[in-house]
């Protein structure tokens, strides 16, 4: 029978059925005895019964470090050990003695398991832990790629969040332009550089794809390329470089920086393909927030273990396929923005003469846009972001696209009659003044065979009589009179009477019919007050807004461009509801609609390249504008902002 702690520990060192346990620590009143590194402390009641000498054992048996055996006889037991033990039982055991060794041997077995249990147990716990961690560092992290579109700024975050999981003191990031099928033809682009140590500028510089380089060689290879430490690579090809590769330490002597560890990560598409890589640099030690110190190195820079790769490689499949994301959107956008501008072209292929006024209406408008952003007073609570003003710059682009659905003709006419009208008009005077002398000389010609030598002399001097030439005058005013008229200006006092009563006139055809001097579209035409068009071709030059409006709906925009028809299909309505094609009110208009207004007539009003009119000086134009607002049809504030912050110089 064991009987006191010497005696176990004997026994311990003596008995075949304690073979498995051996005395690592021999202290006053305990021993510590160990099994499959789990550590086990039998401490005598002379050490347990008082506080201070069993405080520090407490401490680390509450730890988990090891479990407190306390070893008494029964009365021992009874008088302190329930006292001492307290709340502490998961970290504390009792053994009454005397006690057989294979009972010792069986109770130190169930310990042992009990303790193990429990090591696993934490282990299991600590491992779910980390995993909870990994998950929501993981999710936390593919939230942040997914919400990024802006690829410079995404490969900026991807770099972060990589650096943040690896403890990496830097970093940079590049994308592989081109197809890696025809390597010639590929780069490999330097896109974002990170550096918690060092102030460095990113020179976005490109290279070759080639395995001389660490980059080149992981977009080859599609492999995760590992070096512990630059610094102490063997020679190319051997020991523990076998990828070849040469540090060339002048960038490093350069800064004051050394490049020490460093993994690099490529980053997959989902269709199997390297289009990026990840490069984190030096790994930094627990505790170290930067490498200041050119020699802290040494002892600051620990090589990238297989935990921090795994976040690594986890992040970059995840970076992949956002930058895979990235890049199909920024192809879409291009795409598009490119549909925009060969829409636009097409629109003033068909009317020439407002070559670029898309363009303009569009730079002013966002210009305003901007502002009004910018602003405070009555633009306080305006905020427009960047999709918001994208939206007003294809709505501007595009306002003027229904004019497809007008007639080119009506579309490009520059006078009041079309060319075509005005040959005929013309050929019909012709036509009217050759019947006059016609029928001029046929009287000439009688008056000559009844008259007499002298007579026939006079009149081979005078030519045709008076009331001919008289005649032929007043044919000769009218056709400058009717060429006047037709030009796009404001109509001269009394010529709608003039044009009635030329067109009240008539005329023999060839056929002996009586025809009317001018014909009913002509006099329509040539009575227009002001400008080229007639009441009905006005109306077809507005419904361009509705053709507008009806091919933009067509069009499945994104939810951040769903208003661009709505923008755009407004965009000659007037506050005070005097517009068209709807006669909206102020608060029907959409606010961007109402700054495309007032860019749309400053710039039609100042444009150059409008045969139908001169251009008009900028500042009355700025003052027609404000007769628009004063009359109620334009808005106040923003043309007040359009004149303080200058928008109309974007164009002039």
């Amino acid at each position: 029978m064991l009987i006191g702690l010497s005696s176990i520990a004997s026994a311990i060192e003596s008995e075949q059925a304690l073979s498995a346990w051996q005395i690592c620590e021999r202290g006053t009143h305990y021993i510590a005895i160990t099994n499959d590194d789990i550590v086990l402390v039998l401490a005598a009641a002379e050490l347990w019964s008082k506080p201070k000498a069993i405080a520090a054992h407490w401490v680390r048996a509450r730890s988990g470090n090891y479990t407190l055996l306390l070893i008494g006889n029964d009365e021992e037991l009874e008088a302190g050990a329930l006292a001492a033990i307290g709340d502490d039982a998961a970290a504390a055991a009792l053994i009454t003695v005397p006690i057989s060794c294979p009972r010792l041997a069986l109770t130190l077995r169930g310990i042992h398991r009990v303790h193990k249990s429990r090591r696993d147990l934490a282990k299991c716990e600590l491992a779910l832990e980390r995993s909870r961690f990994e998950c929501d560092l993981l999710i936390d992290v593919g939230r942040a790629l997914s919400s990024e579109r802006d690829m410079t700024q995404l490969l900026h975050k991807i770099l972060a969040k990589a650096r943040e999981v690896t403890g990496a003191d830097a970093g940079s990031v590049y994308i592989v332009d081109g197809d890696l099928d025809d390597p010639c033809s590929a780069k490999i682009r330097f896109i974002a550089s990170q550096n918690d140590s060092r102030d460095i500028e990113s020179d976005g510089h490109a290279m070759e794809v080639s395995e001389s380089s660490i980059v080149g060689a992981c977009v080859l290879s599609a492999e995760v390329i590992n070096v512990p430490d630059l610094y102490k690579l063997d020679t190319p090809g051997s020991g523990n470089n076998r990828w070849r590769f040469v540090h060339n330490r002048s960038w490093d002597q350069r800064v004051g920086y050394q490049t020490r560890s460093m993994v690099t990560v490529p980053m997959i598409s989902a269709r199997d393909q390297v289009i990026g890589v990840i490069q984190l640099i030096n790994k930094r030690a627990r505790g170290v927030a930067a490498l200041d110190d050119p020699d802290c190195f040494d002892d600051s820079v620990l090589p990238f273990d297989e935990i921090s790769i795994n976040y690594a490689k986890t992040l970059a499949s995840q970076a992949g396929i956002a930058l895979e994301n990235a890049l199909l959107y920024n192809e879409v956008e291009t795409l598009f923005e490119g549909f925009v501008h060969a829409s636009v072209s097409a629109i003033e292929s068909r009317d020439p003469t407002t070559s670029g006024h898309s363009e303009r209406v569009a730079q002013l408008t966002v210009g305003l846009a901007t502002a009004a952003d910018r602003a405070d007073g009555p633009f306080r609570s305006i905020a427009f972001d960047a999709d918001t003003l994208r939206e007003i710059k294809y709505a501007a682009l595009l306002h003027d696209f229904g004019k497809v659905g007008v007639r080119e003709h009506v579309l490009v006419k520059a006078k009041k009659l079309y060319p075509l009208e005005q040959e005929l008009l013309e050929a019909r005077f012709h036509y009217i003044h050759k019947s006059i002398e016609a029928e001029g000389h046929s009287a000439m010609i009688g008056s000559l065979l009844a008259a007499s030598r002298e007579e026939m002399e006079a009149a081979a001097t005078h030519g045709l009589p008076v009331i001919f030439r008289d005649k032929l005058e007043e044919i000769d005013s009218f056709v400058e009179f009717i060429l006047k008229a037709n030009e796009p200006t404001v109509l001269e006092q009394g010529g709608f009477e003039k044009i009635a009563e030329i067109a009240a006139r008539t005329y023999r055809d060839h056929h002996g019919a009586n025809k009317p001097y001018l014909t009913e579209c002509e006099v329509i035409a040539l009575q227009v007050a002001r400008g080229s068009l007639t009441a009905d071709e006005r109306k077809e030059i507005e419904s361009h807004v509705v053709h507008s409006y009806h091919f933009l709906k067509q069009i499945p925009w994104a939810r951040n461009l769903r208003n661009v028809p709505d923008i755009a299909g407004a965009h000659h309505e007037k506050l005070d509801g005097s517009g068209y094609p709807h006669g909206l009110v102020a608060s029907e208009i959409p606010l961007p609609t109402k700054m495309m207004t007032i860019a749309d007539i400053f710039d039609a009003l100042t444009a150059s390249d409008r045969p139908y009119k001169r251009a008009v000086p900028t500042p009355i134009a700025l003052d027609i504008l404000g007769k628009e607002v004063s009359a109620g049809k334009l808005d106040d504030d923003l043309y007040q902002l359009f004149v303080e912050s200058k928008i109309w110089s974007k164009v002039v």
